[in-house]
Parts: C-alpha cells; sequence; structure tokens
C-alpha cells in the first residue's frame, strides 16, 4: 500500500496526471505488465518509473524469499524434529506403546512422563500431532493398527502395548495387529462398552478395562471403605519410592515350585510380605494370605508389599534370572 501510495503520488506530482491515472501507472509499472503509458512520460517520469519497478522487484523478491525461507525453514524443523524422534524411539527397549492420544491417553503419557517410565505415543490425528508436539512427548505419526508403524515404534522391544483410542472398533484393530506382529506382548485395551470386553479379549488383549465399569465400581468401594481405597492408590502410584506394592512372578525353574510357602521364609529373608497369590493359568483366583502350607506353583505371581530394596531382595529369590526392574526404568527426554 505504501509503494502504491508512493508511485501515485509520484506520478501526480512529477507529470501531473490524474489520480486515476497515477494509480493506473503505478499498477503497471509495479506489475511489470507492459501496457502503453497514458500519456508521454517526461525524462523525471522515465526516472520516476524505474525506480518505481526497481522498487517493486525489491520487494516482490523479498516478500518470495521470506515465504519460502520460512516454508523450507519449517520443514527442515520438522524434519530434524522427525529425526531426533525416530533416534529416541529406536533407543528404547522395554518401553510401553501407548496407541491414541485422547484423555486417556493423554492421562497415561502425564504419569510415564512423571516417573520417567519410557513410552511412544501412536496417534495420526492432526490435532493430536500438534498437541503431542506442545506437549514434548515421545510420538510416532501413523496408523497404529498397521504392522509397519508398530515395528517402528518398536513393538518388538516394547515391555507392552495400550490401545486407548476412543472407539472400541479402532482398538479392536490394533489389538489385532499388535497379537499378529508379536504372539507374547503384554496388551491392555480401553472398552468403552460392556459389550465389546469380550471381542477385545478374542482379538488378543491380555487385559480390557471397561473405564466406566472400573470407575464406577472405585467410587462405590470408596464410599464405603474409603481408607481400604487410598491404601491400595498409595501402594501402587507409580512415584512412590519407600512401600511398594508389586507383582513379582515365580520363575519355574527356581526350584520354588513344590516346596511350601512357610518353608521358603520369605518374610524372614528379603523382609517383603507377601499379601496374595495368583497362578498365571487361573487369573481370577487369588490366594490371600497364604499359610505356611500353600504349595508354590509353576507361574504362581506373588503380590507383595515392601520396599524397593526389600521387594527387589524378594525377586532375586523367586526368579534369580530376571532381577526386578524398578518403575522408573529409562529417561524421557522429547
Amino acid at each position: 500500500m505504501f509503494v502504491a501510495a508512493t508511485g501515485t503520488g509520484g506520478f501526480m506530482l512529477i507529470e501531473h496526471f490524474s489520480p486515476l491515472d497515477s494509480l493506473y501507472m503505478t499498477v503497471i509499472t509495479l506489475s511489470t505488465v507492459g501496457y502503453e503509458t497514458v500519456h508521454p512520460l517526461n525524462s523525471g517520469g522515465k526516472i520516476f518509473a524505474m525506480f518505481l519497478i526497481t522498487v517493486g522487484i525489491v520487494i516482490a523478491t523479498w516478500v518470495l524469499s521470506t515465504v519460502v525461507e520460512v516454508f523450507v525453514s519449517e520443514q527442515a524443523q520438522r524434519l530434524r524434529e522427525r529425526r531426533q524422534m525416530d533416534k529416541l524411539i529406536d533407543s528404547m527397549k522395554g518401553h510401553f506403546l501407548v496407541c491414541g492420544y485422547g484423555r486417556i491417553g493423554r492421562q497415561i503419557a502425564t504419569q510415564y512422563a512423571q516417573n520417567r517410565i519410557p513410552f511412544v505415543v501412536i496417534d495420526m490425528d492432526p490435532e493430536r500431532i500438534e498437541q503431542l508436539r506442545h506437549d514434548g512427548v515421545p510420538f510416532l505419526e501413523g496408523d497404529a493398527s498397521e504392522d509397519e508403524t508398530l515395528i517402528k515404534a518398536g513393538i518388538h522391544r516394547a515391555a507392552g502395548l495400550i490401545a486407548v483410542t476412543p472407539t472400541d472398533a479402532v482398538n479392536t484393530f490394533i489389538v489385532l495387529t499388535a497379537r499378529g506382529v508379536r504372539s507374547d506382548l503384554f496388551i491392555v485395551a480401553r472398552a468403552d462398552s460392556s459389550g465389546n470386553v469380550e471381542k477385545l479379549y478374542r482379538a488378543g488383549a491380555s487385559k480390557v478395562i471397561a473405564h466406566h465399569v472400573l470407575g464406577g465400581r472405585w467410587i462405590g468401594i470408596t464410599a464405603v471403605n474409603p481408607a481400604v481405597t487410598d491404601f491400595i492408590t498409595a501402594m501402587t502410584d507409580l512415584d512412590r519410592t519407600h512401600t511398594l506394592l508389586r507383582e513379582i512372578p515365580v520363575d519355574p525353574a527356581s526350584g520354588m515350585p513344590g516346596s511350601k510357602f512357610g518353608a521358603a521364609g520369605l518374610r524372614d529373608r528379603c523382609g517383603a510380605l507377601v499379601v496374595a497369590i495368583r497362578n498365571e493359568n487361573d487369573a481370577d483366583h487369588f490366594v490371600v494370605n497364604p499359610s505356611d502350607s500353600y504349595i508354590f506353583q509353576p507361574f504362581d505371581i506373588l503380590v507383595a508389599i515392601g520396599s524397593p530394596k526389600q521387594l527387589e531382595e524378594l525377586a532375586k529369590i523367586v526368579d534369580p534370572d530376571n532381577p526386578l526392574q524398578p518403575l522408573s526404568v529409562g529417561v524421557i527426554e522429547a
């Protein structure tokens, strides 16, 4: 606008053209379309026209170069960001694949990041991708129901996969794909409808959480036994550094199966308290407060309370070849 006003005023002052003719001359000069002049130009008019053309070309070149620079710079930044993210994901081991960055996925990511548990979020929604960038969360843009995406996210090195997209159908496809890529992977899936829980199990999920059912049950228990829920929450809080409630599998080759619980003397040997035992082949049955006569079975899982050190010592006894990994097992740096 400033150049157009300057050109119009210049032609009016130097050539004494009318405002319309001066504006017309300014437009055809700046646009370099090559139309004839409305009136012959004197020497001063010609010099001014050359000046106006030069200014117009300089400004147009500057605008074009700025736009290109911004575009190229943004693209280069995104490419650099993607390379850094790929390098981070490639370095992860024992991490979790969080499929979906909605309300639940974001809460999981926040909790894992705070406790330095390695994870990568997979999503393909443009708005959520921008939110992931803003939050500084490790992410992979892609469809989590495709083999290639899960492999790129390191599914073969992962500790588990969590499918928490808002749609049960999408979660089912993710579970099917993940189970097909890796048969031994621990998979947790969200179910928005109670009727889809069994379908997700059939698709290959290890655990299915119907969040509205779980939330309602937890609220109901809290109303009756608030101290119980406070205790369980405190014991299972990931950022606890003193007393923890953890599950520890018994190695079938450890010599424990076939022996009696009392004879093992676990409390005296490590200080941790075993509050329940569940067998991997019977997930719905718990032996609460096991008696001394209880006989350990292959694939038993101990539910124990103790300090991190006590739980580590317990793991060395029942599964000596696989030391207990601390909850904070890695550093997340976006």
